[in-house]
């Protein structure tokens, strides 16, 4: 879909716009952008600027230097913010990072090319590594980091461990609270399939955790290795301990593939976008007549066919853009994982059809007394 200006020659009158909200742009007389900014309803923001001044809004006076004006009508402030978004970076690519209009979240980063990784908190995302959130706030973020160090051992300290080279004035090393890979305690392979426990852990998969602990326990037991089968015992009740104390799970960006249903101008049309690895592929708009064919081949197009790399940082903000709006108590966007493509072109017409009847009025018998 293509985002498409309307555009306006400015004859010093007030520009006939309508009262919907949108993205617009002032450029001056000599051609060059002077506004770009969003607005709730498009009439009242150039009423402010063209039209009748008024002693209480002191607002700057464009009237002297406009051009012309562009603008494109939004339905969902989704679609106001994700144009925006592109437009700025279009337009200002050194500095559009600091106009963000959304907020921005803590990731949880575990790097498995590291011999014996760790849990950091960043706000980038780099290939190859794992990322986890968005967190709304660090201190839940420290939460959860605090959990997984202590249920499954992962390492919380700064060193750069190599195995075999411990550190004894290391206070996690002293009270046993990691598995201390420094002291050849335990070698890489076992220490990694912790953290692909505690991975599992955040994105909610306590079951694939469970059913593995259960079968390794089983085989121990099998072997007459009582003691080692007991150990994987404990260490399943101390998971199913700390779920019960946490109980949040958070989305893998490289694995956050979701079309976000959005609402248009009319009952007979929709807007989807369209959410591969975190980022914005595509964003279209449907008939209600052509969507189940149209929708079935755009699920192909864009989420089977490999994405062009644009900046990891293009990334993070795209994902922060999307946790805008899917992220309770912040939700107000449907949002359908992009799996079995034959069938959910159905569930989004059956979203649809409830969206319409939830518009419908209802009409209530008064009996009179």
């Amino acid at each position: 879909m293509e985002f498409r200006f309307e555009t306006l020659e400015y004859d010093r009158t007030l520009p006939a716009l309508p009262k919907h909200s949108g993205v617009y742009k002032i450029f001056d007389i000599r051609g060059k952008l002077i506004v770009l900014d969003k607005t709730g309803n498009l009439f009242e923001r150039f009423t402010r600027y063209y039209g009748e001044r008024s002693e209480r809004v002191r607002d700057l006076d464009l009237r002297e230097i406009t051009g012309r004006i562009q603008f494109i009508k939004t339905d969902s402030a989704f679609e106001t913010i994700y144009i925006l978004y592109r437009e700025r970076k279009n337009h200002f690519p050194k500095t559009y990072r600091k106009m963000r209009t959304f907020r921005l979240f803590t990731l949880m980063k575990i790097n498995r090319r590291q011999r014996f990784p760790r849990i950091y908190a960043s706000r980038e995302i780099k290939p190859g590594v794992d990322y986890f959130g968005p967190f709304l706030a660090r201190g839940q973020f420290t939460r959860l980091k605090t959990t997984l160090e202590r249920t499954f051992k992962l390492r919380p300290c700064l060193y750069n461990i190599r195995g075999n080279d411990p550190h004894p004035d290391c206070l996690y090393f002293q009270m046993h609270t990691c598995s201390r890979p420094c002291n050849n305690d335990i070698d890489r392979r076992t220490y990694l399939e912790d953290v692909d426990q505690a991975i599992a852990f955040i994105e909610g998969r306590d079951g694939d955790i469970g059913r593995g602990l259960v079968a390794k326990m089983n085989d121990l037991a099998a072997q007459m290795r009582f003691e080692e089968a007991e150990m994987v015992r404990r260490k399943l009740d101390k998971i199913h301990r700390a779920r019960q104390e946490y109980k949040d799970t958070f989305l893998s960006v490289w694995t956050l593939n979701y079309i976000v249903v959005l609402a248009s101008d009319s009952v007979l049309r929709c807007k989807i976008a369209f959410v591969h690895e975190s980022r914005i592929v595509g964003f279209e708009q449907y008939e209600m007549e052509s969507l189940n064919e149209r929708l079935a081949a755009d699920l192909i197009r864009f989420f089977e066919m490999p994405i062009g790399r644009d900046s990891n940082r293009s990334q993070y903000d795209e994902f922060c853009l999307v946790s805008n709006f899917v992220v309770d108590p912040l939700q107000s966007v449907e949002l359908l994982p992009a799996r079995d493509f034959e069938r959910l072109p159905q569930r989004v017409i059956e979203r649809l059809e409830q969206r319409k009847r939830k518009r419908k009025p209802t009409h209530v018998d008064t009996v009179a007394g």
